[in-house]
């Protein structure tokens, strides 16, 4: 890609908004982590090789998660997953659109360790949309350990 240079206000947007869509839905905050979506975003998980069917628009990808945190699908009180992800990539479009590409492992306390719970690569396009950047798509590539079962302390 790289038609264009990242930027440093570009760089800062991103890193802004991929710290927004983890933390606030690490902390189910549904309106805050709602504006971190463009209107028409698409998203597609795949997990261990599985493809979930693709969410369409930002009302769709909050219903998801909404529906996630009900049945605290990532751990509750002291097993809830922690998120440590790295500096992301980011390159230009000839449109205009930021191309990211950045990955994570997810961590939880089973017992009194640590323990991995899996890893993930997302690819996200980002678009300037209503006066903010906001995630137009992103592909979640995500690896989880099958037999993981973690324990609340």
């Amino acid at each position: 890609m790289n038609h264009h240079c990242v930027t440093p206000d570009q760089r800062a947007a991103v890193l802004q908004v991929l710290a927004d869509a983890k933390y606030l839905k690490d902390a189910h905050d549904a309106v805050r982590f709602a504006q971190v979506w463009a209107r028409d975003a698409h998203l597609a998980i795949e997990t261990n090789g599985e493809a979930l069917p693709l969410l369409v628009g930002r009302d769709a990808i909050l219903a998801f998660y909404q529906a996630n945190w009900a049945r605290g699908s990532h751990g509750v009180g002291d097993a809830r997953e922690t998120h440590v992800a790295e500096h992301p990539f980011i390159d230009v479009s000839r449109d205009g659109r930021l191309r990211v590409v950045h990955s994570a492992v997810f961590m939880a306390m089973s017992r009194q360790e640590p323990v991995l719970i899996g890893f993930a690569t997302f690819t996200d396009e980002l678009v300037f949309e209503d006066g903010s950047w906001r995630i137009a798509s992103r592909h979640s590539s995500i690896h989880r350990r099958r037999s993981m079962v973690v324990q609340e302390v």
